[in-house]
């Protein structure tokens, strides 16, 4: 695959989806992997809690509120991130039906703060807490680092992320996990419709 927008209408719709949960599921396997090896246990901050689901949820309300300040920005960087998104994950995401996108969500969500924030940051935070919010948020923002812009603002993304836990007097990894995962069935939903009222550019205005 060349990875011009074209590409992605020979992704099949369960290709996609398997695809990524590979991708996730594989991020999930590094973290037990790496935990088991470093004696740290990846869910070790992960409990059940009504109040910290609820918790969660409102936290994603100023990941929202940013969401829709970036889709309205006229900024080069910010509409290089829209066209990206829209091109490339807007064909493959709007052949999704709802629960594909909640479990598309769901992934995302565990999988990642497993492996960043439930591995990285807690394998490292009692030996610095510094040392482990920047490397647990550098990485996070060079794996989603589609554009160098992308990838600052997701390490900023990071940041609050762990800020989520940090700020706790007894962090709950489900507060992360569950705004991540709420935020990014809400962005998946923002490129849908992207994609729908604005179709992919055409090949020949990308040459």
């Amino acid at each position: 695959m060349s990875g011009s927008p074209q590409d992605t209408t020979e992704i099949t719709h369960s290709q996609f989806l398997t695809g990524t949960a590979l991708f996730e599921g594989g991020l999930l396997f590094v973290a037990f992997v790496l935990g088991w090896l470093l004696d740290v246990d990846p869910t070790g901050m992960l409990t059940w809690s009504w109040q910290d689901l609820f918790n969660g949820v409102l936290a994603t309300v100023p990941m929202i509120i940013l969401l829709v300040i970036c889709f309205l920005s006229r900024w080069k960087g910010i509409l290089s991130i829209r066209t990206f998104l829209r091109d490339v994950l807007g064909p493959l995401l709007s052949r999704c039906r709802i629960h594909d996108l909640v479990l598309l969500a769901l992934l995302a969500g565990v999988c990642e703060e497993i492996l960043f924030r439930g591995f990285l940051y807690g394998w490292l935070a009692p030996i610095n807490g510094t040392l482990a919010i920047i490397v647990s948020n550098t990485l996070f923002g060079a794996a989603h680092a589609i554009t160098p812009v992308y990838g600052l603002l997701a390490g900023f993304m990071g940041l609050y992320l762990t800020a989520l836990l940090a700020v706790d007097s007894s962090p709950n990894l489900l507060i992360p996990v569950v705004a991540h995962a709420v935020y990014d069935f809400v962005a998946f939903l923002f490129v849908v419709r992207d994609y729908r009222r604005r179709p992919a550019s055409a090949a020949g205005s990308r040459a």
